[in-house]
């Protein structure tokens, strides 16, 4: 039943549309006509610097793999445009241009070729009172006290009262490929510390049988064991107790496993697409999205979501389902145990050697709160946002010069593969999106740059066909490679765009991925574009770019070190350069000028001969050898 899940959740699925939702409260209203209104436009581009954390209520509210801080966004929205204006976003994810637009009193025209990424931004732009929306959480969870009793209940190690456990811990059994015996991993790779931070699973061990030196990546995996428990009951203070399973334990394993999920709870059966993020867990065996699940996972996931279709109330019954998409990875066999508790919802589908089967209903109560404490910072039907699913590459729903301001970070090439990551998602909703127009550098999908740079085209023209005269789009991106910017680059100007202005865009809390991989790059370069003038004249191509870059970079440390340094707080590191952010501040001041465009690692190459030592910035001066 294609479609179905969603329109029972809001979902607008084009340009002219609106089905006959059981849930159609998140939507605004349909307009007949396309959007228009009036208004001037800046000479010149935004200058001010771009800085905005991700710890507030909107952020927290619904995982997607990719957000920009609405506050940051508003920045750009106030200098651009006026109360009353229309600010588009054809590439709006999770609708955080839509949040940045309503609060300044801008109207907000979002849309997103993935049903997922429309349904998040439909919810996150229609807040609801947040003691209606608990009320009817606390209910669900009144209601679920006998089956979560059946499905986690555990008895206290000290007292024997039974308690609903918080989390199970589950270890791959692994094969010795020397002595071909098997044994379990949690067993010899756990190496836990007095200070939970220091815990960690070895990457390299012996082999408990022959004792030979072996690689966690490389070992054969069996099947999954479960090996701890996490459950409060006599415990004093906020952390929880860990135990050895019970007989009881391995009993309700047991039964949960003979009994499986009742035939009356509907949940997904669908087979993962290939894909380049899909082979993971294919290979380890996990082909189709149920099997992503514990079976306990997936009854208490799908009485849930039956219980959310229920709801009587339309707008809270929408709500109940964004709340329950909101838990993504965490409550799937993708979420990997951590010493220090909870989870991550990353944008793939790693398959751990040791994962955490989380209480599904704690888990829904959990979300449900922090998503409460969003609603209530929101002022009730503030916003004037419209949101559909629709291609950037064909907004037909929106007029010609109808646009005061386009504001969008559209996929960075390969970086992430936005339609197998919300697969999980869309198997749900029962809507997928259609990856013909998905632009994006995907093999699976047979698109290379070239593919990719077609497409980021049609779009940019389309946001050009529908800006005023003399409106800016404003482009939010990051790559480490050569070739994506290259194509971004000519994107642009071949949809009839110059790049005015530039700068980067701090997020100011890094992931320690983004310091360590040599593919992250953590610091978006914001790009502000405007069409083209006839006589403006073309940019001049750069000399000697690597020694523009040793000077730019000798200047900018010896002005401000502190500034670039990078100082891990909670690993073993010693201090380095924040290289990440001298490339794109680089990328930034050249606005990618011809000659300027080079990749992370060939800027990496070029600049790291003359950088000093970055552990003794506070001891001695700063030599570089620019020899």
């Amino acid at each position: 039943m294609p479609k179905q899940a969603l329109k029972k959740a809001g979902v607008r699925l084009d340009g002219s549309e609106l089905r006959d939702h059981a849930h159609s409260d998140c939507c605004s209203v349909v307009r007949e006509e396309p959007f228009q209104s009036q208004t001037g436009s800046r000479a010149a581009p935004f200058e001010g610097a771009i800085r905005a954390g991700k710890n507030t209520y909107v952020y927290d509210a619904h995982t997607y793999h990719t957000k920009v801080p609405p506050s940051g966004i508003a920045q750009l929205i106030e200098y651009y445009t006026k109360p009353g204006d229309v600010i588009l976003d054809p590439f709006c994810g999770s609708g955080m241009a839509g949040i940045a637009a309503a609060e300044l009193g801008r109207k907000g025209l979002l849309s997103d070729i993935s049903p997922a990424a429309v349904f998040i931004a439909q919810h996150l732009n229609s807040p609801i009172d947040a003691k209606t929306y608990m009320k009817a959480i606390r209910a669900i969870i009144s209601e679920a006290e006998d089956l979560e009793a059946r499905l986690y209940n555990t008895p206290c190690r000290s007292c024997g009262t039974m308690v609903p456990m918080l989390y199970m811990v589950w270890s791959y059994g692994v094969v010795c490929p020397s002595c071909t015996r098997e044994f379990l991993l949690w067993d010899v790779a756990r190496d836990e510390r007095a200070r939970v931070r220091d815990s960690k699973i070895l990457s390299t061990f012996e082999c408990p049988h022959c004792h030979r030196r072996l690689v966690k990546r490389g070992l054969k995996r069996t099947r999954r064991y479960p090996v701890q428990v996490g459950y409060k009951c006599c415990s004093r203070g906020p952390k929880e107790q860990t135990a050895e399973l019970t007989d009881y334990d391995r009993a309700t394993l047991s039964r949960i496993e003979q009994e499986g999920v009742p035939k009356n709870l509907w949940y997904p059966r669908v087979a993962f697409p290939n894909g380049i993020n899909t082979r993971q867990p294919i290979s380890a065996g996990i082909t189709r999205v149920d099997q992503a699940y514990t079976t306990r996972a997936l009854h208490a996931m799908a009485w849930l979501w039956k219980k959310a279709k229920e709801c009587r109330d339309l707008e809270i019954a929408g709500k109940l389902l964004f709340t329950l998409t909101s838990l993504y990875q965490r409550i799937t066999v993708f979420s990997e145990f951590r010493f220090w508790g909870g989870s991550s919802n990353t944008a793939n589908y790693n398959v751990p050697f040791i994962s955490n089967e989380q209480n599904v209903f704690r888990t829904f109560l959990r979300k449900a709160n922090t998503i409460s404490w969003y609603f209530e910072s929101a002022a009730r039907n503030r916003a004037d946002v419209d949101v559909r699913v629709a291609s950037a590459c064909d907004l037909k729903h929106v007029a010609d010069k109808s646009i005061d301001y386009v504001f969008t970070d559209p996929p960075f090439g390969g970086n992430i593969n936005y339609s197998e990551m919300n697969f999980l998602w869309e198997s749900w909703l029962d809507y997928y999106t259609d990856t013909r127009e998905e632009a994006i550098i995907n093999s699976v999908q047979g698109k290379d740059e070239e593919d990719y740079r077609l497409l980021l085209t049609r779009a940019f023209k389309e946001c050009r066909r529908v800006l005023k005269d003399r409106g800016w789009l404003t482009i939010v991106f990051h790559n480490s490679s050569r070739s994506v910017w290259a194509a971004l680059e000519q994107a642009i100007r071949d949809a009839g765009f110059a790049v005015n202005g530039s700068q980067t865009f701090d997020k100011t809390h890094g992931t320690f991925k983004q310091f360590v991989s040599d593919n992250a790059v953590g610091y978006d370069l914001v790009l502000h574009c405007r069409t083209k003038d006839r006589d403006a004249k073309s940019l001049q191509p750069m000399v000697n770019v690597h020694s523009a870059i040793r000077e730019f970079v000798a200047m900018r440390i010896t002005a401000n070190p502190g500034k670039y340094r990078v100082r891990y707080l909670h690993v073993a590191r010693m201090d380095e350069w924040d290289l990440r952010k001298l490339y794109s501040e680089w990328l930034a001041e050249s606005k990618i000028a011809k000659g300027a465009l080079i990749g992370f690692q060939e800027f990496r190459e070029c600049v790291g001969p003359i950088l000093p030592k970055a552990q003794i910035l506070r001891s001695q001066p700063l030599l570089f050898n620019m020899n």
